[in-house]
């Protein structure tokens, strides 16, 4: 190969963090011809998001390698995300890492030109630094989330500061002299990032990155659009970053590609279903790929959706049947559909979606717009809380599930004002405003494709 060059990546493998990471090698494949990409994942993880049929179609410039999950020897059974798993691949990681480079180095026959990785794999930072070659690190979820790790010790201090060296702490106190954060609260980041007496991995991993990445990173790759985030909050983390690029989302296509085919795509007749529906009518409910609320909330929003005869699909995990109320699934089968998955980009681009009650994960965020869709907002963890904020205070385009936790009042209320008031019709009006400055970002002369061009250059020479 012309280039010699040899880019290896590697995702973090918990949760849909990966999906953005292989949508992004997708696209550089094509755009690098003479680059080869050696994409190193656990095993558990590279089974879910390389399925045999996609893996044999994959460019023949990107080549899978798994790598050992630091799992014990013996054990089996279906990845969770559960902490005990993201502690043990943790702390095998950078020998297992290593060993893995090696095999792909004796592979391609070429030495590693650059390290292309998920931004909380903080690891390979020390790796690139040590063979001397540049580490671009994408960061998956939103950009107020990625300032709040670059002034982690202004937060803690901040924190301290509210808790006034008690356990009691003041929530509510405002993130406002950190520029572009004026809206957020210390109680919209996540528990483990402020949290300095966990001292999990994981959660030293959280803290850390802030730190290594403005040092150790020869560009930071921001799964965002510049057009949609801050002017302060862009121009703030540009001047901490060697190089930041915004390369769009991710996950998402502006405008939305269509349905391959309803035989192999909507296997479970979500499509189908929602055609019979009328326009704007349907609440559409999923809350990721980890996420579930409590049985109490499961609950409640069958019992919400029952009193109110809102039509709805829902997408429940399997152990979350047993939480629907008793014959739920029989009284509400003239107007409700029960799945467990649905193709989401399609569903919440169908004319017939009028809602999104969501976990208000980034990507989720991004493909209710592309629908025009407004979402009421059940936060988990991670980004969540933040983005609970940009939909329902900066976007305009949902509300957050008041009290942070969903009760059979609070979603008839919810239901009412989105789907059937004046402020559902503003939310879903702002929604189809932003996806039109997000088609626009997406287009040939957005910053997105320039900042890809920039990125594609990084790599190949």
């Amino acid at each position: 190969m012309s280039s010699g060059k040899h880019v290896v990546v590697i995702p973090f493998p918990f949760g849909g963090q990966a999906w953005a990471l292989v949508n992004l090698v997708l696209k550089l494949a094509p755009a690098a011809p003479d680059v080869r990409f050696s994409f190193l994942n656990i095993a558990k993880s590279n089974s879910l998001i390389f399925p045999p049929p996609l893996r044999a179609k994959l460019p023949s410039n990107v080549q899978v390698y798994e790598v050992n999950d630091g799992m014990p020897d013996g054990h089996c059974g279906p990845m969770e995300h559960s902490g005990e798993h993201v502690e043990l691949f943790l702390k095998a990681a950078p020998e297992n890492f290593k060993a893995a480079v090696d095999v792909a180095e004796q592979d391609v026959k070429k030495k590693v030109s650059c390290f292309l990785t998920d931004a909380l794999v903080i690891f390979a930072g020390e790796m690139a630094e040590k063979m001397q070659v540049p580490w671009v690190a994408l960061w998956v979820p939103t950009p107020y989330c990625l300032a709040a790790h670059v002034y982690i010790d202004v937060i803690c201090e901040l924190h301290r500061e509210s808790s006034g060296g008690g356990t009691s702490t003041d929530d509510d106190k405002s993130l406002g002299v950190i520029p572009g954060l004026s809206m957020m609260h210390i109680s919209d980041l996540p528990k483990e990032l402020i949290d300095d007496h966990d001292t999990s991995r994981s959660a030293c991993m959280l803290r850390e990155v802030g730190r290594v990445l403005p040092r150790g990173a020869t560009a930071v790759v921001m799964n965002s659009y510049a057009e949609v985030t801050p002017t302060p909050l862009i121009a703030d983390l540009k001047s901490k970053f060697k190089m930041l690029l915004q390369v769009g989302c991710l996950a998402v296509s502006f405008p939305p590609l269509p349905l391959p085919s309803s035989s192999t795509s909507d296997t479970t007749g979500c499509l189908t279903w929602l055609d019979a529906r009328d326009p704007r009518s349907v609440a559409y409910i999923c809350f990721g790929t980890v996420a579930m609320p409590s049985p109490s909330e499961v609950s409640a929003i069958g019992e919400a959706l029952e009193s109110t005869k809102t039509p709805f699909l829902w997408s429940i995990k399997e152990r979350a049947m047993a939480f629907l109320p008793k014959g739920l699934q029989e009284r509400t089968s003239a107007y409700g559909k029960f799945v467990p998955w649905a193709p989401q980009a399609q569903v919440l681009s169908h004319l017939a979606c009028g809602v999104y009650v969501t976990h208000g994960g980034y990507n989720s965020m991004f493909e209710s717009v592309v629908g025009g869709v407004p979402m009421v907002c059940k936060p988990f963890w991670a980004d969540n809380m933040m983005n609970g904020r940009v939909i329902e205070e900066v976007w305009g385009i949902g509300m957050k599930v008041k009290g942070g936790t969903i009760t059979k009042s609070g979603m008839e209320k919810a239901l009412e004002v989105v789907l059937r008031g004046e402020d559902g019709r503003e939310m879903r009006k702002k929604a189809g405003e932003l996806r039109e400055r997000l088609v626009k970002a997406a287009g040939p002369n957005g910053i997105a494709e320039a900042d890809f061009k920039v990125l594609v250059k990084l790599i190949s020479t």
